[in-house]
């Protein structure tokens, strides 16, 4: 349990997963019918851009420091960028909990859980104020099989592993099924990184063959994705992909590569309506 977010936080790759998620939520609320969020790899909730992890890397200048300045955003980045721009202003970037805490009403829920035992009593902290919050101190996969099926039976669950394991991609990949059984209706989001070394297309192959309703996939690169020993890039597969989310998401492509300067930012469906 040695990568900490801190480094990397407000990237590029924070601002792909938290518009798809806001889209994600933004979606289910157009709908009284309550919703639960399953949120595996919690974090900390909020990280200081002033740290000194943060400042030793400064990645988080190209990812959301890139629309201080937008005078008319897309309005579906807005939906996105209206839930952290105050916090960015006061030097603080706001993870997936709480940008997740924000968008409930009072009829949803959100469990947040995260296994190390230090972040996890500062996300109790950052985010146990607010209504429909439980937090969670577990393995994340052991945290998902104890939550689905959500009695809403209406949901999303957000896996965002660090890949720290070598065999992180084959426990997604067996994880998958098992999702599959319990919940086969819920909308998973799956966050990955993209090196050349990394068996990314192993994993998107066994999400395809899965059959779920809607999976589409959208990745972000900053590199050519077989370019060696570098952080090329990042991608999510969303299974049931809620209805015009994709297209959504797709359409604020190409001002989000203008903005943050990405090498390709493809998408596809790996199985369709």
């Amino acid at each position: 349990m040695n990568y900490r977010h801190i480094y990397h936080a407000g990237n590029f790759a924070d601002v792909m997963k938290h518009l798809a998620l806001a889209l994600v939520l933004d979606h289910f609320k157009k709908k009284d019918a309550p919703f639960c969020v399953i949120d595996a790899h919690g974090g900390i909730g909020a990280y200081d851009l002033g740290s000194p992890q943060a400042q030793k890397t400064r990645e988080w200048e190209n990812g959301i420091g890139r629309f201080d300045d937008v005078p008319e955003p897309p309005v579906d980045f807005s939906l996105y960028h209206d839930l952290v721009k105050n916090d960015v202003a006061r030097g603080l970037y706001p993870g997936s909990p709480l940008i997740t805490a924000k968008m409930l009403r009072p009829q949803d829920r959100l469990v947040a859980n995260e296994l190390h035992p230090e972040d996890f009593e500062t996300l109790h902290r950052t985010i146990s104020g607010y209504n429909g919050v439980r937090v969670t101190h577990l393995d994340a996969y052991e945290c998902i099989r104890a939550n689905i099926p959500p009695k809403e039976k209406r949901g999303l669950v957000l896996i965002d592993p660090p890949f720290e394991k070598r065999d992180e991609f084959q426990t997604l990949i067996a994880q998958m099924a098992e999702w599959k059984k319990r919940f086969p209706t819920g909308v998973y989001m799956v966050w990955y990184p993209i090196k050349a070394h990394l068996a990314v297309e192993e994993m998107v192959e066994a999400a395809a063959s899965l059959g779920l309703h809607r999976t589409w996939c959208v990745e972000t690169l900053l590199y050519p994705r077989r370019q060696p020993e570098s952080f090329n890039g990042c991608g999510l597969v969303i299974f049931n992909a809620p209805y015009q989310v994709p297209e959504r998401m797709q359409a604020l492509l190409p001002f989000l590569a203008r903005r943050m300067g990405l090498y390709e930012a493809p998408t596809r469906w790996l199985v369709a309506d």
